[in-house]
Order: structure tokens, then C-alpha cells, then sequence
């Protein structure tokens, strides 16, 4: 914890008993030792209250009666760094009486700098927080629109963005609570729906002491079934490892000066995912099919309601029915092929054309004239068959929150891709589709693989190729970091303008070299001439990954978000099946990574955090590169030497699923409607996203939809939520990490070479 200054742990004590300081060590209040001037002041209410560390009405500023423009000016004793500043206000929690319009600019070289996001107008908020990001700044100033009391209880300034900050105490006989959250009590993050029998098993106490005495039993039952201690914020109870029952277990935290508290119920099993991941995976995937699912309509599109060119949903469906075929062919079957075509082609069916643009329904009534799957084929094997069908029908997918390119003929690379995936499996699933269903697979990536005539590009329907992309074959322009943007120059508001790169994860690093691999393997089965072209492109790719990219800059790993999935794994598959040919230093690069991943999980949450500065990506919904880590830990952690650099992969990999379901700073789980898939979870975000809007999310299961964002962390909740959506895409990134779960647990790998 923050150690705060004697004068102010006094002050609090004195006026606040049950005041409990939370700010992390990093968490260092430039204001604190900043000299405050002010236009005037009321009695005793001076200009000292404004930096004194003390949140409260009783500490606070206020400007004479009669100023006409109150200010107020804080000027450091160096010029420092200023990533952030937070304006506490109001009376009492008293409606209205929070700083309404205010100004804000700072002194940078001698020269005063104002920004438009700086002018804060109708707050309504007692606790504003304001982002400034400037170097070199010697004076921070606030000004008051008109005259007013001012009302000031605190200005703190931060170098970061990052920062827990102060906790606004307000009275005495005032207890601090917000969406559920009692700052006076031990808090408890877990993963509300449970945790693996035999793995890294962790939660996080961000209030409570080292040495906090932890007590774990099984709910409505007093017996204690085992016991541990706080330790940075986090409760270890991996050692317990019980017998598969239906008990739910709770943990208990007491002592010190907050008040007890017990966590939500949790289960316990060996088979945790399986029994309670998969089918809520394979409903979400069912439910966001464009036209078919739940929804009449096709946002985007794609085969998937808001899908994309990279959303890579027909490989994650070939690698999560291959980690557990047996398992996938026991699930219900919800999926009536013929009963969907003859809803869908019906002259009376109603298609909401929203987003999309055209040819959606000559697509999918293109897709019903394929030979079917087998009709007692699981759900998993129709949904792929949908996902790769539509494709067939429709390539030229495009992202509907702005591509590289306009031009609607256009074929992506990544999209070819994704066949191959059906390509390679075939002798699996040869036993649910037809065999015509593998032969225009084929056909599709031989004519697309490798346009013949002009420079590798993206592909038109015609086959020709475009210069502004590059094909499976090639090295992509944009896995260039040449071509990312700085994480300065992203605006902080989702859907900054411009391409958004590499933040939207479109072209991550790497994406071709599996299936690259996969062609190789199809080709010579199929006893083609140009086999050995495949694993050359691969090889060459995996190289310029290893001399090109630096894994320390985050926008080369975490900064791909939800599509980071796509590079190390990939990297690791080509590691273990073609060793021989593997260019030199993969091993070597593939472990750097791991290093960087794991140096940047040692927090209270076990989070992986985008970079030491910032916790999570600028701007954007974290959700996709958590649903991703499990996947790409563990996939590194098979090909790294070290045992104990093995062992912290696994911890990151199992604490970022947890992060998913409560364990993180706003204690919610990230679906917002836990009742559609996830029936074990307590609290789901208690924001909801907008109704009838883009993919239709309120009538899909399963859907992941959110996490915190960087003003969250350490321990904010509810600072500033970030965009909500359940992305289709999140449903690949997710199977793919139930794939490598599966995968790890039965110690084989998704790299073997099907029969």
C-alpha cells in the first residue's frame, strides 16, 4: 500500500476512524508537494485543503463570496510528467453541487496549453477524472466558469494514467459503496463460476493486508477446509485440491480494520471447462450466425453477425472439435440444417438489412443449395459448416468499423485462410460432411492461394491482386510495426478515427504460417507439385518475425487485442511439427516472449498488463485479449525450457479465465445477462449494452462481453467502463483458448497431422 505522509495519516484518524488508504506505492500524488495559490477564499477553507491528501467536506476549498472567477493553481517544484488529474467536489453528495464547467490548462516551457478535452462541461460527477499527458509541465491550473463557491475537497495529479488514486471518504458516519463494493470491507475477487481441480487456483484482496487470515469452506457448512494468508493482494489456495462433488466452496477474509466479508460461491472440479464453458461457447457461435441465428440479419456481412475478414471463427471451430471430438459428438444437437433452409428460403422471410452490405441474401440462399451436413452432426460441425460455406458463397468480407480498403471486391487473405483449417481436418470430419463440401474447399484456396499475374495482394473476385495487401504466401506490410500507430496518438474514445492499427487486431503478426503448414500438408496428401512452396512461405514468415519485431513494444504482442492469438501459437506449431526447418532462434524468440508476457503479470490480479505504464490497450475493450491469453500461455509454455518459466505462464494463462469471471477490478463477471449460458454466476456486468443494435447481442447465450479498462486498475471499479459488445470474434478467440485448454490437459497438441 501507499504510505501516506504522518501529517495525513493523523488528519484521517482523527476525523475519519474507519478511513482505509488504498493507493498502490506507484500511485505518487504530485500535488501533494505542489505550492497551491488561489483567487480567494471562505474563512477557514483554504488554499492548503486543495493538496492535503485528505478527500472530505470538512477539508475542503472554498472561494469568497463575491469572486466572480474563482481559480485555483498548483506549481510544482520541477517541471514533472502529468498523465492524469483528479477533481473531487461537491457538498455532501448533495445533487448538483459537484463543479459543473470548469477549465483546465496547464504550464508547459512557460507557455500555458489548453485542450478541448480539458474544458469540462454539465459534470454532474464529485469525482472527475481528467487525462492531460503532457511532459514538462510546471503549473496545473483549474478555472471556474462563472462565480460560484468553488466547492474543491481535493486536486490530486498523477505522471500516469494508471493510478488507483484517492478514495473519497466523505463523512465520518458515511460508508463508501459503489456498485456493491464497501471500501470499509475486505473485498474478494474469484471466479465466480470456479476453478480447475489440479491448477493454479488464485484470488485477489485488493484492500486487504499481508498476512489477512483467508478461510475456505464449502457453503452452508462451518467447517473450515482450509486456510491461508494475504500476500500482495492475493489468496493462493492451489494446494486444496478436493474430490469432484457439487459443493460450492466460499472463502472468508477478516481482520484489521475492515469488516469481514465472504465471496461468491465457486465450484471446484476437475472438468471445469467442459461442463461449464463449452456448451455457452458453442450456443454463442449458433446464436450470432448472420441471417440464421437469432437474428435476421447480417451486420458487417460475414457469415457471423458483425464478423470480419480476420475473425478467424471456422479455424476455431476446426481446432475445438479436434481437442475432444468424443466430447463435442455427446452435446445436444439444437441445429435442424433443414429446417433453418426451408425458413430461410422461404418468399415470406423477413431480412433486416442493417450494416450490411449487399449480396447477404443471395449468400445465404447460395449456402442452401450446398449438400448438407449429416443431420445427427453436433452443432460444432454444422456451425463450421455454415461459417465455411458462407464463405464459399460470399469471400469478399469486410470490417464493418472501417477497413484498409473500400473496395467491397476485394478478397482478404485471412478469409482464404480459414478453409484451409477444413482442408487439413477432413479425415475428421469427412464423417459429417460430404464430400462436394471438400472438393469446393479445395477449389477455393487453390484459385486464391496464389493469384497468378500482377505484385501478391489482396484477391478480387476476379483472382487478380491488389498491391495494397499481401497474400498467405507473403509477409504482410502490416505486420510491419512501421505501420502502427503510437499508443500516444490514439484517441482515448472507442472507434478512434483512422485505421486503429494494430489496436482493432486485424493483421496480427504471423497469421499465415499455420495455414501455410496446413496447405503443405493438404497439397501432399492431394499429391500436388508446389507443396514444398507452403512450408517455404511459413519458414520465411516465422524468420521475419524473429529479425523484425521486438516483443518488449507491446503493439507487437498485447496491442494486436483479441488476434494476438494468431502469432505465438502459430510460431510454437511450426516449432514442434517442422523443427528441422524451423529458422533459427525460434525457440530463443518464442521464450523472450514469454519472459516479457510474465514480467508484466507480477500484480495483485495476475494480469498480464499491456506494458509497465498501462494496463490494458488505449481506448478498447480488453475482453478479446483475455479470452485469448490461455491459448497463447500455453501454447508458449510447451516449447520453454525453463520448469519455472513454464509454471508462470500457467499461472498467467489460468488467471486471465478467472479475470473473465470475477476476478478483476470491478468484481463482475464479464457477460452482462449471466442467465443465457452462465447460470453459476452471482453478479455479470452491471452495464448493459444498447438494445437492437449491431449483432443483436441480447439474444445471444454465451456472450463475453467486457472487462475493465485501464482506469480501473489497480482497484477503481466502475472509473470509466469501456465499450460493450460480445464480438462474435470473441467466440473464436474463446474456443480457441478451450481448444489449448483441452489440449494441454490431455498433453497432445492441436499440431499432429490428422490421418
Amino acid at each position: 500500500m501507499r504510505m501516506l505522509n504522518p501529517k495525513t495519516l493523523l488528519a484521517l484518524s482523527l476525523f475519519y476512524p474507519l478511513f482505509v488508504p488504498v493507493a498502490q506505492a506507484a500511485d505518487v500524488n504530485l500535488a501533494e508537494s505542489a505550492v497551491v495559490s488561489v483567487s480567494s477564499h471562505r474563512g477557514s477553507y483554504t488554499a492548503d485543503k486543495v493538496n492535503d491528501g485528505i478527500v472530505s467536506d470538512a477539508s475542503r476549498w472554498l472561494a469568497a463570496k463575491g469572486d466572480s472567477k474563482p481559480w485555483v493553481e498548483l506549481a510544482f517544484t520541477q517541471p514533472t510528467k502529468v498523465g492524469m488529474i483528479d477533481v473531487f467536489s461537491g457538498w455532501k453528495t448533495e445533487a448538483g453541487s459537484s463543479l459543473r464547467d470548469f477549465d483546465v490548462s496547464v504550464e508547459v516551457n512557460g507557455t500555458w496549453k489548453r485542450h478541448d478535452d480539458w474544458n469540462i462541461r454539465k459534470n454532474t460527477k464529485s469525482s472527475k477524472r481528467i487525462y492531460i499527458e503532457q511532459v514538462n509541465v510546471t503549473k496545473v491550473r483549474l478555472e471556474l466558469l462563472r462565480a460560484g463557491a468553488a466547492r474543491i475537497r481535493e486536486i490530486a495529479v498523477y505522471n500516469n494514467k494508471e493510478a488507483l488514486g484517492l478514495q473519497d471518504v466523505g463523512e465520518a458516519a458515511v460508508q463508501t459503496e459503489d456498485y456493491g463494493i464497501r471500501f470499509s470491507q475486505h473485498q474478494i475477487g474469484v471466479n465466480q463460476i470456479g476453478y480447475f481441480t489440479g491448477r493454479p487456483k488464485r484470488f485477489t484482496a485488493p484492500l486487504s493486508a499481508d498476512g489477512t487470515e483467508f478461510k475456505l469452506r464449502e457453503q452452508g457448512d462451518s467447517e473450515i477446509v482450509y486456510m491461508g494468508f494475504i500476500e500482495g493482494g492475493i489468496g493462493d489456495f492451489s494446494s486444496f485440491q478436493p474430490v469432484d462433488s457439487a459443493a460450492r466452496y466460499v472463502i472468508e477474509l477478516s481482520g484489521g480494520e475492515l469488516t469481514s466479508n465472504t465471496s461468491d460461491p465457486f465450484l471446484i472440479r476437475a472438468n471445469l471447462d467442459q461442463e461449464q464453458y463449452w456448451q455457452a461457447a458453442t450456443d454463442f457461435l449458433n446464436d450470432v450466425r448472420s441471417v440464421v441465428g437469432t437474428h435476421p440479419s447480417a451486420y458487417g456481412g460475414c457469415g457471423f453477425r458483425d464478423g470480419t475478414y480476420y475473425d478467424a471463427i471456422v479455424p476455431s471451430l476446426v481446432l475445438f472439435y479436434l481437442s475432444d471430438p468424443e466430447f463435442i459428438n455427446s452435446m445436444p444437437r439444437q441445429i435442424d440444417w433443414q429446417a433453418e433452409k426451408a425458413r430461410v428460403t422461404a418468399p415470406d422471410f423477413v431480412y433486416i438489412r442493417d450494416g450490411a452490405g449487399p449480396g447477404v441474401m443471395d449468400a445465404a440462399r447460395g449456402y442452401y443449395q450446398l449438400e448438407p451436413p449429416k443431420a445427427n452432426a453436433p452443432d460444432v460441425v454444422k456451425i463450421l459448416h455454415w461459417g465455411a460455406g458462407y464463405i464459399l458463397m460470399k469471400p469478399n468480407g469486410r470490417d464493418p468499423s472501417a477497413s484498409f480498403d473500400d473496395d467491397n471486391s476485394l478478397i482478404e487473405p485471412q478469409t482464404v485462410e480459414q478453409i484451409a483449417y477444413v482442408l487439413w481436418a477432413w479425415p475428421e470430419l469427412k464423417q459429417w460432411l460430404p464430400q462436394s463440401f471438400y472438393d469446393r474447399c479445395l477449389e477455393f484456396c487453390l484459385k486464391f492461394w496464389k493469384p497468378e499475374g500482377g505484385p501478391r495482394g489482396h484477391y478480387t473476385q476476379g483472382g487478380s491482386a491488389n498491391k495494397r495487401g499481401a497474400s498467405a504466401l507473403d509477409i504482410s506490410p502490416w505486420w510491419n510495426p512501421e505501420t502502427y500507430m503510437t499508443t500516444e496518438s490514439f484517441d482515448q474514445n472507442i472507434h478512434n478515427p483512422g485505421h486503429m492499427h494494430p489496436f482493432k487486431g486485424r493483421h496480427a503478426p504471423g497469421h499465415s504460417i499455420v495455414p501455410n503448414l496446413l496447405m503443405h500438408e493438404v497439397a501432399k496428401r492431394e499429391g500436388l507439385a508446389d507443396a514444398d512452396m507452403y512450408l517455404n512461405a511459413a519458414v520465411k514468415q516465422a524468420d521475419w518475425i524473429i529479425k523484425h519485431l521486438d516483443w518488449n513494444d507491446p503493439r507487437t504482442t498485447k496491442g494486436h487485442r483479441l488476434s494476438e492469438h494468431r502469432t505465438i501459437p502459430n510460431l510454437v506449431w511450426l516449432l514442434q511439427k517442422y523443427p528441422q526447418q524451423a529458422p533459427e532462434g525460434l525457440q530463443a524468440k518464442i521464450t523472450e516472449w514469454a519472459r516479457v508476457a510474465v514480467s508484466r503479470s507480477h500484480n495483485l490480479w495476475d494480469f498480464r498488463k499491456y506494458s509497465d505504464e498501462m494496463w490494458t490497450i488505449p481506448g478498447m475493450n480488453e475482453v478479446g485479449n483475455s479470452l485469448s491469453l490461455p491459448a497463447i500461455a500455453l501454447s508458449a509454455s510447451w516449447v520453454v525450457e525453463d520448469p519455472a518459466l513454464k509454471q508462470e505462464l500457467e499461472r498467467i494463462a489460468f488467471a486471465s479465465v478467472d479475470h473473465l469471471f470475477g476476478r478483476n477490478p470491478m468484481l463482475h463477471a464479464s457477460t452482462p445477462h449471466p442467465k443465457q449460458g452462465f447460470p453459476e454466476i452471482e453478479r455479470g456486468w452491471p452495464k448493459l449494452y444498447k438494445l437492437d443494435t449491431c449483432a443483436r447481442l441480447e439474444t445471444v447465450r454465451g456472450n463475453l462481453a467486457t472487462l475493465p479498462g485501464s482506469e480501473m486498475y489497480p482497484f477503481q471499479p466502475g472509473k470509466k467502463f469501456r465499450h460493450l459488445e460480445g464480438w462474435s470474434n470473441y467466440g473464436a478467440s474463446w474456443c480457441i483458448s478451450l481448444s489449448y485448454l483441452q489440449f494441454d490437459a490431455a498433453q497432445t497438441t492441436p499440431n499432429f497431422k490428422v490421418k
